[in-house]
């Protein structure tokens, strides 16, 4: 690919040319225009300045011009008797008398003359030039103006170019910078004495940068929180395969193998949240944002969730119209549905209820998650969002990972995330998980009543 210095400057040097062309014709036809004037009113002249009565002595007499007079005079009387004409230069023998006062242009065999008739009372003056001589006077006058513009061609495209190099300096010095940073190296590059022109380019290079750096940076942290939670429940694997190994009894090989099929289900889920974290984390979109409904998503997740809600004797259930759209990605938002699902049959005692209800109000989509277990103190409430974190005393088993995926998807969505007691005052206060997203806005609908179905065995409804 050419460089924008060779660009440029074949640019500058075609622009000059085909200007050069331009201004070559404009001049050539006023230059033509001009000397047309001039040798018109030259022939006029001349024309008024010869003296008939002086000449009258002999007819038919040949005058030969003096050097350098270039017009052609011919003068006869009113019946066409010539009185005298001139030699070198001689007006074309097919060019007609005429006894008309004024300049023509008439076509001859010599090609196209100009000529100027004077008529008086002695007689009849006709003075004439070839167009041909005016056209290639005008062709040197106009090309000696075009010499100095073909020698200023060159010496400008020299001048452009060295002009460009000189200008394209700072491009260089910050393209060299950029091949100096590597992973290692991602700190900004500095904006001092950098042009106008380059100023945004290196605002985004700044900004990619710094992107790369976060992304590096949540690498980083995956790769030690990942080391860090792993370590336990691989080395509780191992333990319950050597429990299960020096079982004696059928039944103790059973109970031991029930519980190593928990741990690898509960470090199953373990990897599953810190990839689903990873991917938030480093802001990779898992899809682009379109419309989902939400309600229709909430009723799928509850009924994957309901052989476990069964066997839990929670009554697991989804209270929500038919269509509720929300703008986002679908995966995140079934992502954040499921934890939250996940999060509330962990701490629902058995014979209580979990709702999902959605509703769409104000052109946000609100989200809502009732269960009736011990619920969040208020001074946790905050840091419950936080990775790996606990509420002190908590019997569940759990990775602290569930409520930091929701807010980080909820904050990619551009929504809000609060929570509160589903039933204040109670001995089980419970908790409210209440989530508002943007509502999908390019198609309105209109409202549908809600509806109550059973999902899976499961409640779907409000009771």
């Amino acid at each position: 690919m050419r460089s924008i210095r060779a660009n440029l400057v074949l640019w500058v040097v075609g622009t000059l040319g085909l200007g050069t062309v331009v201004v070559l014709g404009a001049t050539y036809a006023l230059t033509r225009n001009q000397v047309g004037r001039l040798f018109d009113a030259e022939l006029k002249q001349v024309a008024h300045a010869v003296h008939l009565r002086e000449d009258w002595t002999q007819t038919r007499r040949l005058r030969i011009a003096r050097p350098g007079f270039e017009l052609s005079v011919r003068a006869y009387d009113q019946t066409g008797r010539i009185y005298f004409e001139t030699a070198m230069p001689s007006l074309p023998s097919d060019l007609a008398q005429s006894f008309k006062e004024g300049l023509v242009s008439a076509p001859t065999g010599e090609g196209p003359w100009r000529v100027y008739t004077h008529v008086t009372d002695e007689g009849t003056v006709q003075v004439g030039q070839a167009v041909a001589a005016r056209d290639a006077l005008a062709r040197e006058l106009s090309l000696s103006v075009l010499m100095p513009m073909l020698l200023l061609i060159p010496v400008l495209g020299v001048v452009v170019a060295w002009a460009l190099t000189r200008g394209l300096q700072p491009l260089h010095l910050t393209s060299r910078r950029v091949s100096d940073r590597d992973a290692a190296r991602l700190d900004p590059l500095p904006t001092d004495n950098v042009p106008r022109e380059l100023l945004s380019l290196v605002h985004q290079i700044n900004a990619l940068l710094a992107r790369l750096e976060g992304a590096f940076d949540a690498q980083r942290r995956f790769l030690a929180d990942a080391a860090h939670e792993l370590r336990s429940p691989v080395a509780a694997l191992a333990l319950q395969v050597q429990l299960a190994e020096r079982a004696q009894t059928p039944a103790a090989r059973s109970a031991a193998l029930q519980e190593l099929a928990r741990g690898v289900e509960r470090a199953r889920r373990l990897v599953q949240q810190l990839m689903d974290f990873a991917r938030l984390d480093a802001a990779v979109p898992l899809q682009a944002f379109a419309a989902v409904n939400i309600a229709a998503l909430s009723r799928e997740v509850v009924a994957g969730y309901a052989v476990r809600a069964e066997n839990q004797d929670v009554d697991l259930g989804v209270d929500a119209p038919g269509v509720v759209q929300a703008f986002g990605a679908e995966p995140e938002l079934r992502s954040l549905i499921e934890n939250l699902v996940d999060n509330a049959l962990r701490y629902a005692p058995p014979e209580t209820a979990v709702t999902v209800a959605v509703r769409q109000a104000e052109g946000m989509v609100e989200l809502r998650v009732l269960d009736a277990g011990c619920g969040v103190p208020q001074g946790e409430r905050e840091r419950v969002f936080e990775r790996f974190h606990r509420v002190a005393g908590d019997p569940t088993r759990g990775t602290g990972l569930g409520l930091a995926i929701v807010k980080a998807i909820v904050e990619r969505h551009h929504g809000s995330i609060s929570l509160a007691d589903a039933d204040p005052g109670g001995a089980l206060p419970g908790l409210a998980v209440s989530i508002r997203l943007p509502a999908w806005r390019a198609h309105t609908r209109p409202a549908e009543p809600a509806q109550a179905e059973r999902v899976g065995g499961v409640r779907s409804g409000l009771s």
